[in-house]
């Protein structure tokens, strides 16, 4: 079963985004070390991506179900123990697709242990405003990790998305957990002429997260107008792009992406004092 859409998976390269923490007006009684406070926003960061990249990974692996215009299918080498099973609904005009890797962990190609199940729901026709395609899972884990949350993409325009993940959870084998909420646009802005290509790709991000790191530290963030967060599919940071930085008794802060350059680094500022930091991708 196949649907022409352009929910393919360059249209909706979910993108790594980093959080910070919850908001907070800023006091004049307030005093930060630097250093301090750039460590803990780089941690923050680091499981704010990890929870972005984990629902990233829902959908790229969905969209082998059947429900996307996919060359090949459902990559069975790539999830040797994946059971697939979709069902139409002509009288709601709905698609349910699930994924299940059975109860016990199942080595996949990629090296990481899944198990668990991924259900997407495509409602109405993905080629107009409105539509959209929602994530879920069932007892989910990949690495031991759990992934919990709902995540719905809808069509706003030519290849712009509104994405909003709720009540996302991450529950990390190695302790602690990472709850993650966003509500952002993401609009492609290279690559659309390019339907087979997607090497080409970038996306503008804009809108805000927030949530609790590992720590149980609470976050938030807002992208600053005029410079939007900039993806592009060939790299797995941020390359451009700033964020406001609200915390919760702390003073506000700012992170800087860079100019554009493919690499795991970026900068914070506090109280007018600048720190360099070191992005992580997904660790699960």
């Amino acid at each position: 079963m196949k649907l022409t859409s352009i929910f393919s998976v360059k249209s909706l390269l979910v993108v790594g985004s980093f959080a910070f923490l919850v908001s907070c007006k800023k006091t004049e009684t307030k005093s930060d070390d630097p250093t301090t406070e750039s460590t803990a926003i780089s941690t923050s960061a680091n499981d704010d991506n990890t929870a972005d990249a984990a629902f990233m990974d829902l959908k790229e692996i969905t969209d082998q179900t059947g429900l996307e215009p996919t060359k090949r299918g459902f990559d069975t080498i790539k999830y040797p123990c994946a059971n697939i099973t979709v069902i139409k609904d002509v009288n709601s005009q709905t698609l349910t697709a699930t994924v299940d890797f059975g109860p016990e962990n199942c080595v996949c190609k990629d090296g990481k242990l899944r198990r668990g199940k991924i259900m997407v729901k495509v409602i109405g026709n993905l080629n107009t405003p409105g539509s959209s395609k929602i994530y879920s899972t069932s007892d989910y884990f990949v690495n031991n990790n759990g992934v919990s949350g709902t995540k719905t993409v809808t069509v706003i325009g030519d290849h712009s998305f509104r994405v909003v993940v709720a009540n996302g959870k991450i529950t990390k084998a190695d302790g602690g957990i990472v709850t993650w909420n966003t509500d952002r646009t993401r609009t492609m802005i290279t690559g659309f002429n390019t339907k087979d290509t997607i090497t080409d790709d970038v996306f503008e991000i804009a809108g805000t997260s927030f949530g609790t790191n590992a720590a149980g530290n609470t976050y938030k963030f807002t992208t600053i107008d005029g410079s939007p967060l900039v993806k592009s599919f060939g790299c797995q940071w941020i390359k451009s792009g700033k964020l406001k930085i609200e915390r919760a008794g702390k003073l506000d802060a700012t992170i800087d992406y860079g100019d554009g350059t493919c690499d795991d680094q970026g900068t914070v500022t506090v109280a007018n004092t600048t720190k360099a930091i070191t992005l992580k991708h997904w660790k699960l």
